[in-house]
């Protein structure tokens, strides 16, 4: 019997180590996935600025090749960038989705250069380096864009916040039931584990949601003026 109770305690510590161990392994292999997700959407996001595949340039062909590229691309009026206000992060997606809800004309989808010109129209900048970059990554991470099935196309998913309710209903459902549960000393750590995925995923689609409904508010809210108008 006191061998069994010390091979029995044994067994209990060298549990908790694995479980330990599990966990720590689990943070890394989530933190590997993010990084591996953003360089995908990175590589996207470069991919559509590249466009087609390109002929090699000579070095000293580079920086001819470079202002050629600079003066294709679109450009605010540099006389007065200094007056707009320069957008960062997720406020210039918004401001990019509201631009386009904004025009006279409804456009759902947009090639992301001429969209980048409206956002300027509009009044704004992009703060960075390469604000088209910049522009692209924002817009790729909108709640209420999606690429479209044309290269370099983005369109607006007007039925987005009734997706994410329903992702979020799922997610919502899979937390009670792991809660819930009542798993073995062996399974703690991995029902710990998923109930942290779960909380990290279901605080992301509420930050969705959150902004969805808060660009497409406005945008509802300027129909039922304009129809409101158009009654009287």
């Amino acid at each position: 019997m006191r061998a069994a109770v010390a091979e029995q305690a044994d067994l209990a510590r060298h549990r908790e180590r694995l479980t330990r161990e599990r966990e720590r392994l689990t943070r890394e292999l989530r933190q590997v996935d993010d990084a591996l997700a953003a360089t995908e959407r990175r590589l996207e996001v470069l991919a559509e600025l590249a466009g087609p595949t390109r002929p090699s340039v000579h070095p000293e062909l580079g920086s001819a090749t470079r202002q050629a590229e600079a003066d294709a691309a679109p450009t605010a009026a540099p006389a007065d960038d200094e007056a707009r206000p320069a957008l960062r992060g997720p406020a210039i997606r918004e401001a990019a989705v509201r631009a386009l809800l904004s025009q006279p004309d409804r456009i759902d989808a947009l090639h992301y250069r001429r969209w980048y010109e409206l956002l300027i129209e509009a009044g704004f900048t992009v703060a960075g380096k390469d604000p088209v970059a910049v522009f692209l990554t924002q817009l790729s991470r909108s709640p209420l864009v999606r690429k479209a099935s044309t290269p370099g196309v983005y369109e607006i998913d007007r039925q987005a916040p009734l997706r994410i309710r329903h992702r979020l209903e799922r997610l919502q459902a899979e937390l009670r039931e792991v809660t819930v549960a009542a798993p073995g000393p062996v399974e703690l750590g991995t029902v710990r584990a998923r109930r942290h995925e779960l909380d990290l995923a279901i605080s992301q689609q509420e930050r969705a949601l959150e902004e969805a409904l808060r660009v497409l508010g406005d945008d509802e809210a300027g129909d039922r003026a304009a129809a409101a108008n158009a009654t009287r």
